[in-house]
């Protein structure tokens, strides 16, 4: 292994590596390569196990060996404050563990990087993704957008983007509406072509029956992952946000959610909690009955590594809310 460039500042690092071609063969494998490189490295720069890596770029030289690009952070030093026995205040209606776990993250010390907290916005952000996706209202909303640009681009409309979007919510916000359940190929261009050129317009040439026809093929050859994009991309102009203006919404909430991390991964650490085989085999056994599934699949899914690690946060949390007096 080769380390072409490395730089640290603070908690968070970014590095370039070399895993050479007897490397991946050692190691049996290109991504088994990569992930040994990035522990070697961790150990030779005296930084411990790193957390949260993530291989932003991997070229495959023409040598054999592989150069990447990977960033991580170094796990702070987390100072715990009083974390069991908390008097916390909990309104009746509400349950305890958001209030326990804020009284006690607010008693402990940690310098956090920012890979941590940029990782926890992600995942937020992906998370508010595919509750997007799963919305009707932003589906059709995404279809009619593709629909209307099809046919102002046919039809030589020159409307713009932002009548092109009037337009698609329009149209969307029918579809959806009270007055019309279920729609004939025949009911949606009607639709369209309303809410495209005023009331009573028809789809005199064929053009948005067609544009209907299109989106359906496009749809059957592009992967849900585009698709739940585009979806995200309507919710967004919906908001009034951007991207970015999410992820620092988001910000906040991410920010303590990593303390909360840090927090039950230390608790569990310092009370030296462990998961038994019984108690792993018996949260195997209800997960794979929630899902119908065979344990075996479960682990193939998920990982033992990382149900177990779950497993032992869910006991180290439990613990601190527990333990604490609801005043």
């Amino acid at each position: 292994m080769k380390v072409l460039s490395y730089t640290k500042n603070g908690g968070d690092l970014r590095a370039t590596l070399l895993a050479e071609a007897a490397e991946i063969e050692r190691f049996g494998g290109v991504r088994e390569a990569v992930e040994g490189c990035i522990r070697l490295f961790a150990e030779r720069e005296g930084l411990g196990r790193l957390a949260l890596p993530r291989v932003t770029r991997m070229d495959a030289a023409a040598d054999g060996a592989t150069e990447f690009d990977f960033d991580a952070a170094v796990p702070p030093a987390v100072e715990l404050g009083q974390y069991l026995g908390l008097e916390v205040y909990v309104p009746s209606d509400e349950k305890p563990d958001l209030h326990v776990l804020r009284a006690a993250a607010e008693r402990m010390s940690a310098d956090i990087p920012e890979t941590y907290i940029s990782r926890k916005t992600d995942a937020l952000v992906r998370q508010r993704l595919e509750d997007v996706a799963q919305r009707t209202g932003f589906v059709t909303l995404a279809d009619m957008a593709a629909i209307l640009r099809t046919v102002n681009e046919e039809c030589s409309l020159g409307r713009s983007d932002d009548e092109l979007w009037a337009a698609a919510v329009a149209a969307a916000d029918e579809m959806s509406g009270a007055r019309l359940r279920a729609h004939s190929t025949e009911e949606i261009c009607g639709i369209i072509a309303e809410a495209l050129f005023g009331e009573g317009a028809k789809d005199e040439s064929g053009a948005i029956g067609r544009a209907l026809r299109r989106r359906a093929e496009e749809k059957q050859h592009t992967s849900p992952e585009t698709l739940a994009g585009e979806s995200f991309a309507c919710y967004l102009r919906m908001a009034g946000k951007t991207e970015e203006s999410l992820r620092e919404e988001f910000r906040a909430d991410a920010t303590e959610l990593v303390r909360f991390d840090l927090l039950i991964d230390e608790v569990a650490r310092r009370e030296g909690l462990e998961i038994s085989d019984e108690e792993f085999n018996a949260a195997l056994e209800t997960i794979a009955g929630m899902y119908d599934m065979h344990p075996a699949e479960v682990l193939q899914l998920i990982g033992a590594a990382s149900l177990r690690d779950q497993l032992l946060r869910d006991k180290a949390r439990a613990m601190i809310v527990d333990s604490a007096k609801r005043i």
